[in-house]
């Protein structure tokens, strides 16, 4: 291998072990964003969404299945 193979490898190494080390150091931040981000955002959609869906019903009550 030449040399610089040698040297590009090892800075990839250094770079996978850097990001392992700050997912293992801050593994609770991480995880609480990777675990509540998909969630905020289909509930704040929800949300509004059923608010629409509320206002439009409340101005259509046959539209409403009793």
């Amino acid at each position: 291998m030449s040399t610089l193979t040698i040297v590009v490898v090892g800075i990839w190494n250094g770079l996978l072990l850097a990001a392992l080390a700050a997912l293992v150091i801050r593994r609770k931040e991480v995880l609480q964003w990777i675990t509540q981000s998909d969630g905020e955002d289909r509930n704040e959609w929800e949300r509004s969404g059923a608010d629409g869906w509320a206002a439009f019903l409340a101005e259509h009550p046959e539209l409403i299945d009793r």
